[in-house]
């Protein structure tokens, strides 16, 4: 398995957890089950999934490259039981460096190929998860199941069918795996922001549950009942008694890509406002898909005076990248520094600082780490896998050699665990 050990374990900021096909339909509320988001087959014998009986708004197709690019960059690749190309479910087929499949010879592809198929039962299973992280040598990992994205998205303009699923995909993961399996796997519950009654409702519970670390959207909140297609700032006093109770309770703050609105502002660029990721052309990814809501949020929670009102509260952004970190540093504190005021409170120290004390980033497996430890320092840096996508990794431990060549060992140890251990409450 792993071709590279560390002499420590590693924690892991950006991992994934398959949720089961019932996991909205199966822990619903009974008397909202014609709410709940289902699959069904339609009449090609697809299976589709069904948002409140109406079918998805979200195209979440990641790999565009055609069969004949993919063979041309990696190699004949063999097919899956059911005929589909195996390149698109490969850990770090759509990585250069640390593509595992890149260089092999067409038997050991095969063999690599057919390991990493065997992985797949692991990723929705508590029990072979825990198996596998072992094999990896990943001691702890914040994982995100896949869905939570698109309930917010999908139900814009229904907040019962909204928070209907919500919970029933919290309760799965209270009920199924675990908040904080082990002390190693922790799943951060989804809470959507629009409606704050709702919201206080669903984290309430969450805190009796004893969850550690929730779960936002990144890029703006949700606009509220009277305005679901509009946004306002997750750190708007709207929501200080949501804020107030996670501030107190210790929980921190997890948010992670997922679908937004994002692409309306394509409407002033000639593009299709109601494209989503499946269909979004260069343009329309580079614009709105990660980094954007990611600098936005960050902008919103510094500059909107978030951690002055809620300093026990820590945030890691995960599978956003950070080629955005450095330029939206930089901005805000030459915005401080000329003397531009907060529309909530006062700013009172360079947004830098800030971020340093309060942000995780996880930068992708192949983006320039020098760049962000230059702009934030090293403590914000950790290390996500984005296991098991394929722009993810295949051997988590190969990012240390790789990525952080030239770090003395005491920061290679502090990107790869120590950075996140007090976020999760582990020792470094």
């Amino acid at each position: 398995m792993p071709k590279t050990r560390l002499p420590y374990q590693i924690l892991d900021a950006d991992n994934h957890f398959n949720e089961p096909m019932n996991c909205f339909d199966g822990y619903i509320d009974p008397s909202k089950r014609d709410l709940a988001i289902r699959w069904v087959t339609n009449d090609e014998g697809r299976s589709v999934q069904l948002f409140a009986g109406e079918p998805s708004r979200f195209s979440v197709e990641q790999i565009t490259f055609s069969r004949d690019e993919l063979e041309s960059m990696l190699g004949s690749v063999p097919d899956t039981d059911d005929g589909t190309p195996a390149s698109g479910v490969v850990p770090g087929m759509l990585l250069n460096r640390l593509n595992p499949l890149k260089g092999l010879s067409d038997a050991d592809r095969i063999e690599l190929v057919a390991e990493l198929r065997n992985q797949h039962e692991a990723c929705g299973s508590r029990d072979l998860r825990l198996a596998l992280m072992d094999e990896q040598g990943i001691e702890a990992a914040l994982m995100f199941p896949a869905q939570a994205h698109a309930i917010e998205y999908e139900f814009a303009d229904n907040i019962e069918a909204m928070y209907a699923n919500t919970r029933a995909f919290n309760r799965w993961m209270y009920e199924e795996v675990g908040f904080a399996a082990e002390n190693r796997m922790f799943l951060p519950p989804y809470v959507p922001l629009a409606d704050p009654a709702l919201a206080l409702e669903e984290l309430e519970i969450l805190l009796e549950q004893g969850a550690p670390i929730i779960q936002i959207k990144a890029g703006h909140a949700h606009g509220g009942r009277d305005n679901p297609w509009g946004g306002r700032s997750p750190a708007d006093p709207v929501f200080d008694p949501i804020w107030s109770r996670v501030n107190e309770a210790g929980v921190q703050l997890a948010v992670h890509q997922g679908g937004t609105d994002y692409q309306k502002y394509g409407a002033d660029w000639s593009e299709d406002p109601d494209d989503t990721l499946g269909t979004f052309d260069a343009f329309q990814y580079v614009m709105y898909w990660s980094d954007r809501p990611a600098m936005e949020l960050v902008a919103g929670l510094i500059l909107h005076t978030f951690f002055s009102r809620y300093p026990n509260i820590r945030v890691v952004m995960a599978e956003q990248g950070s080629v955005w970190v450095p330029y939206i540093v930089r901005k805000m504190d030459h915005a401080f520094l000329m003397g531009r005021k907060a529309k909530w409170g006062q700013l009172t120290e360079r947004p830098s600082e800030i971020f340093r004390r309060h942000f995780l980033v996880a930068p992708y497996p192949e983006e320039n780490v020098q760049r962000v430890i230059s702009a934030v320092g090293i403590d914000p840096v950790v290390f996500g896998s984005d296991f098991p996508h394929g722009e993810g990794l295949a051997f988590p431990a190969e990012y240390a050699d790789t990525q952080l060549a030239g770090l003395s060992d005491a920061d290679v140890k502090r990107i790869m665990r120590d950075n996140l251990a007090g976020y999760l409450g582990l020792a470094p």
